[in-house]
């Protein structure tokens, strides 16, 4: 079959199977790759190894507390902010399974 009548049968423009095409050539594979927009997120990548080693902390530690004990520990300062989403993105603990309420989103 020609790009031309492909691009029919699927009702896709041409130019979608060239892009099809390509990206065989390249990976081998038509899946989409993954899209990363902007810097890649570092911030909160070293937030989750902290706080994951850090499980003597309190459950009742504020968020203050837990970017003072971050920058005490040798880190650079962290929004609050940041410190919430990564403290919300953690798995859950034992015993702590994710209820229908909390599918683990934000």
């Amino acid at each position: 079959m020609t790009q031309s009548q492909v691009a029919a049968r699927f009702e896709v423009s041409r130019r979608t199977v060239e892009r099809y095409l390509a990206r065989r050539r390249a990976t081998g594979s038509l899946a989409a790759s993954e899209q990363r927009h902007g810097p890649e997120p570092t911030v909160r990548r070293r937030l989750h190894a902290w706080l994951t080693a850090r499980s003597d902390a309190p459950a009742d530690a504020t968020l203050a507390e837990h970017v003072a004990w971050f920058v005490a520990a040798g880190r650079e300062p962290v929004s609050l902010a940041s410190m919430s989403l990564a403290i919300a993105g953690l798995p859950p603990g034992p015993g702590m399974e994710l209820t229908p309420g909390r599918r683990g989103g934000r």
